[in-house]
């Protein structure tokens, strides 16, 4: 049973609880991982790379088409500089 579960049922003893929807899924998360018909997946994919985070963007390449221009990166000041002038 998870903890939710558990905590529900001791709330809702004194008339409190979990939002209903809520608690419906957890019921349901919990009825498929007691069920044996159902397996996970990455028991399976033991070998298998596994990517974390988003993909990389790729590189841009120098060559860019004739309607595309590249803007060098902006220079921050540093800021102490940008404190100062902002309070004159």
């Amino acid at each position: 049973m998870s903890g939710f579960l558990s905590l529900h049922r001791l709330a809702a003893a004194r008339g409190d609880g979990l939002h209903p929807k809520l608690r419906e899924l957890l019921e349901q998360r919990e009825a498929i991982a007691a069920s044996q018909d159902v397996v996970e997946i990455d028991r399976f994919r033991e070998g298998s790379f596994t990517q974390a985070g988003s993909a990389p963007a790729p590189k841009a390449s120098e060559f860019l088409p004739g309607n595309v221009v590249a803007f060098a990166a902006a220079q921050r000041a540093p800021a102490v500089a940008r404190k100062k002038s902002s309070a004159s």
